[in-house]
């Protein structure tokens, strides 16, 4: 299942626009941020979202220097895996975890000249991921009563 926050013309725009993704991005971001900061998390989400899949475009598309595009993505998933969590939704926190991981895993394979700041960036997600694997998982009733999130699909 695949988590998805743009829609399929927003996300064709930013594949043939460099300026417009790398703004969609910020926006993204510090919108995201910024509801955050006022613990809306539900708010926060898509935002964040939007900004990790672009981030990713940037990042596919060759668009940005190579180490800033993996810091904007990687930023990005951090950010979007804490708010998952902070919602006490683990397993979309996980998912975003792993899917930044192995994302820049590749890259490692693809870009082994880059391959310091990379690891920085899988440190961090690493590190985000073993939190959420040692945080205490809600029982079954509980986590009928959050509302978990399955099959997320959010457009922007």
């Amino acid at each position: 299942m695949k988590m998805q926050f743009l829609c399929k013309n927003h996300r064709s725009q930013l594949e043939i626009n460099e300026s417009k993704a790398i703004h969609f991005w910020q926006v993204g971001f510090d919108t995201g941020h910024y509801f955050r900061d006022l613990m809306l998390w539900m708010d926060a989400i898509p935002h964040l979202g939007c900004a990790f899949e672009t981030a990713e475009i940037l990042l596919s598309r060759d668009m940005i220097e190579h180490n800033v595009a993996c810091e904007l993505f990687a930023k990005s998933a951090l950010l979007l895996a804490s708010t998952f969590s902070n919602l006490g939704h683990l397993n979309e926190a996980e998912r975003v975890c792993w899917m930044a991981i192995n994302r820049l895993e590749r890259e490692l394979a693809n870009h082994p000249s880059n391959s310091e700041p990379v690891n920085v960036h899988l440190r961090d997600l690493y590190t985000q991921l073993e939190e959420l694997l040692t945080t205490e998982q809600p029982t079954a009733q509980e986590g009928r009563d959050t509302g978990r999130v399955s099959g997320l699909t959010l457009h922007h």
